[in-house]
């Protein structure tokens, strides 16, 4: 064993070390909506299901205060992974047409149900 390997042991076997956690995500009840943070993450209930709210893809919503002819669109990007199957996709949905405001992934149906003025917040149905 050289010099730098024995130091290394030496180093370790002083105490216990912290192993990082990954924080276990609040749950939500299908049938029932979830407010995410940016980077926040639910774990449907009864389900092998979690929705990651990844980020506010565009926004083009007509701005508090003023007045527009058109409400515009904001699309959001969420990770659903199925931990259990070890799967995951990326979707993006829209607040308004064209584009999709639902999905359905592992047997749950995700709704974009509202995005907060600023993007830094969304609530989800669950279905």
């Amino acid at each position: 064993m050289g010099i730098g390997t024995a130091a290394a042991l030496a180093g370790c076997a002083g105490g216990p070390v912290a192993l990082a956690q990954t924080p276990r995500p609040e749950a939500a009840e299908p049938g029932h909506d979830a407010v995410l943070s940016r980077g926040q993450e639910v774990q449907v209930s009864g389900r092998d299901l979690i929705v990651r709210y990844r980020d506010l893809v565009s926004d083009s919503r007509c701005k508090p205060g003023r007045q527009c002819f058109v409400a515009g669109d904001a699309v959001v990007s969420l990770v659903l992974t199925e931990p259990g199957r070890g799967e995951h996709t990326s979707v993006q949905l829209h607040t308004d047409r064209p584009g999709p405001h639902e999905t359905n992934y592992a047997g749950t149906t995700v709704r974009l149900a509202e995005v907060s003025a600023t993007g830094d917040r969304i609530t989800v149905h669950l279905t």
